[in-house]
């Protein structure tokens, strides 16, 4: 319950960032989008059942924050960690250069159902030009933030420990090294 606890606060803190912060500091094309690599850390590294209920919840705090179209970020953020629970089963979780890459697939596959959902299920308009107009300007904001938060929790994780279950980061045993 702790860790869930942990993960809800640590996205409800990101959807806050994205929605209020960011937008003051960094052009509307360069904010990063950290929930997206919090759902994707979700998806390769938690059970299926605590990864589906935090997508859910984080996905409809995205929505209550920053969403025009109610439900449109819970299904994406839904679709995405399943798409990466099923990727995960066939690759080396712990490598943190895949977890970069899936952070920049995630991206790619983010806002193709986002233009799908909103050119199928809304009014929305021009909406794939803008989407694909500024997914470069995502992509890279994406990378540049995966990689700073990657290398400093690289930096801090022998400070705390190596642990079981973290995506990303090498586990190594206490008979690591005899």
């Amino acid at each position: 319950m702790k860790g869930f606890l942990f993960y809800l606060f640590i996205g409800m803190f990101v959807v806050l960032l994205r929605a209020s912060v960011f937008p003051l500091f960094l052009p509307p094309g360069f904010c990063p989008d950290l929930l997206l690599g919090l759902i994707i850390y979700l998806g390769l590294s938690e059970n299926m059942l605590r990864a589906v209920l935090l997508a859910l919840l984080l996905g409809g705090i995205q929505d209550a924050f920053s969403g025009t179209s109610l439900g449109l970020s819970v299904f994406v953020c839904l679709a995405i960690l399943l798409l990466v629970r099923l990727l995960s089963e066939h690759l080396n979780v712990e490598s943190p250069s895949l977890l970069v890459l899936l952070i920049l697939g995630g991206t790619l596959v983010q806002k193709l159902l986002l233009a799908a959902c909103l050119l199928v299920l809304a009014d929305a308009g021009p909406v794939l030009q803008i989407i694909l107009a500024a997914l470069p300007q995502q992509l890279l904001a994406n990378l540049i933030a995966s990689s700073l938060l990657l290398s400093l929790v690289l930096r801090l994780q022998p400070l705390f420990g190596n642990r079981a279950g973290l995506a990303g980061l090498a586990y190594q045993s206490k008979r690591h090294g005899t």
